[in-house]
């Protein structure tokens, strides 16, 4: 059965819908909180930046929706308590939750890490996530229904060298997705993984300092190089394809982990062309 809506449908897709977003104040995640807020959605959003989420804010009331800011990091699991208790006494539901918290770590050898890298990569990139979605199910229950996106990478679909523990955790991520998707179909909650390729964002910016300007700006463009697209991917696009995931346009699907990236998990490392102009 076709479903093609008109602009002013989609635009109100999550209208009366309150859904919490992780590490909202910059990047993918603030990117996924105007989205959602633009097509009606209230949000409760979650991060450490104190400056980002008073910006945010200010820029989704604009938008004549609400947002809740909790300011934490969500190694603290009780930030996750507080963000779905701020959802349910604020909006009076929890219908969706966007896992995107997360750090891109130390680079280098495998054998390199430390036990303290470890640690604290499984804290931010996984135990939050594993949290939030178990968290989350009782207030979507209750509230009807709901859907969750965790927020992997294409790390963790295509070994990145060098980038071991936030593969591991990305990887994970999905695996995570999978047994929830499972566990929570009879619940009517949707969980499905987000996978972003090449993207500027903070994360990536990490790699900035950890690898030294030359080195990075190398790295990016044997990124831009490997991706079918040749570019880099903009936040908005990847709101967009979480937009879809969490709305009930996707209501068949549940335990997928989408890459959106350009092409780059599938490319064979040759250099993109274009083709000429027919003569």
């Amino acid at each position: 059965m076709n479903d093609l809506r008109g602009d002013a449908e989609r635009s109100a897709r999550f209208a009366g819908r309150a859904i919490i977003v992780t590490g909202a104040a910059s990047g993918i995640g603030r990117a996924c909180a105007l989205r959602l807020a633009s097509e009606g959605a209230d949000i409760v959003a979650v991060d450490l930046d104190a400056a980002g989420l008073t910006a945010l804010v200010d820029e989704i009331a604009a938008t004549g929706r609400l947002c809740e800011r909790l300011e934490g990091s969500v190694v603290d699991l009780g930030l996750m308590d507080a963000a779905i208790e701020r959802a349910v006494t604020r909006f009076g539901r929890l219908d969706g939750l966007v896992n995107n918290a997360g750090i891109g770590g130390p680079m280098g050898r495998f054998d390199r890490s430390t036990p303290d890298d470890f640690d604290q990569m499984i804290a931010v990139n996984l135990r939050s996530v594993w949290y939030g979605t178990k968290a989350a199910r009782a207030p979507m229950i209750a509230s009807g229904g709901g859907s969750i996106l965790n927020v992997s990478s294409m790390a963790g679909l295509v070994p990145n060298r060098h980038h071991s523990l936030y593969g591991m955790t990305k990887a994970a991520v999905i695996s995570l997705t999978h047994h929830a998707a499972m566990d929570y179909a009879g619940d009517g909650i949707r969980v499905n993984a987000l996978c972003p390729g090449p993207v500027e964002t903070p994360i990536f910016e990490q790699m900035r300092s950890n690898l030294g300007d030359d080195a990075f700006e190398s790295a990016r463009r044997q990124l831009i190089r490997r991706t079918l697209l040749g570019r880099f991917g903009q936040a908005a696009e990847q709101a967009a394809a979480a937009a879809f995931l969490l709305s009930s346009e996707a209501s068949f699907i549940t335990g997928i982990a989408l890459p959106v990236d350009g092409g780059w998990s599938i490319s064979d490392g040759q250099t993109a062309t274009r083709p000429s102009a027919p003569d």
